[in-house]
């Protein structure tokens, strides 16, 4: 069966690492827009840089979930990947059958807390390399101070992205690792996230953005739904709603 009909040029895709059991349990995607479909194959060019496609640790028949929206389906693929077409550009194979599935929903809340910000200044290996030392260190015990500067912010909060403001520029795509404090006692959370949306820019120099997870611990984005769900119920508002 042809699956390359489900995909259209400039569509996007996540795609997320599938894990065995005995390797780190933890959120690794990241997002590709298509270039060129086949009967089982797909290009996509990653959004973060010349050089995304050799940041990134790909090697032949690394296995991915495809996640897509088809006419307001969500679309999932298991494939695996080829090779890196061009320093930005990659190719996968589909190697399972497509289903169609619901997307999750994430519900959100708005909320009140302390958050730090370090700005991609290098590639998208660099950032996972400083996401992946930053656990580390939260997990050696190191106090918050020593991570960052925190600051107490508004933000929109749920276990799949957030939304918060940021000082303008912002551009889509660019890599920001946050420094999460949720108030359950449980420590710091650690998150390497993508700019996926960008408001105006407001009198302040600051801009609204909307962030999408691409590196967090499973336990941490548990976390995060918990607490949403407990201020939701604390609200009066069911979390199935």
């Amino acid at each position: 069966m042809s699956y390359g009909k489900y995909f259209n040029k400039g569509q996007k895709v996540f795609i997320k690492r599938i894990f065995t059991d005995d390797e780190q349990m933890a959120l690794d995607t990241i997002t590709g827009y298509v270039m060129r479909s086949q009967l089982m194959q797909l290009d996509l060019a990653l959004p973060y840089g010349c050089d995304a496609a050799d940041s990134y640790p790909f090697e032949p028949g690394m296995k991915f979930e495809a996640l897509t929206d088809h006419k307001g389906m969500g679309l999932r693929l298991e494939s695996s990947f080829v090779e890196r077409v061009s320093s930005q550009d990659i190719r996968l194979q589909f190697d399972g059958n497509l289903e169609f599935i619901s997307r999750r929903i994430y519900r959100r809340v708005d909320v009140n807390a302390w958050v730090g910000l370090h700005r991609s200044q290098g590639n998208l290996a660099e950032m996972r390399q400083l996401w992946d030392e930053n656990l580390k260190k939260i997990k050696s015990g190191v106090s918050a101070a020593e991570l960052t500067e925190f600051k107490k912010n508004l933000i929109n909060l749920a276990g799949g992205g957030m939304r918060l403001p940021l000082q303008a520029p912002a551009e889509i795509a660019e890599l920001i690792l946050v420094y999460l404090s949720i108030g359950d006692k449980k420590g710091i959370i650690c998150i390497l996230a993508e700019v996926v949306w960008v408001g105006q820019e407001q009198e302040d120099e600051q801009q609204q953005i909307g962030l999408r997870y691409l590196n967090i611990l499973e336990e941490d984005q548990a976390r995060i739904d918990a607490v949403v769900k407990g201020l939701l119920e604390r609200l009066g508002i069911s979390s199935k709603e």
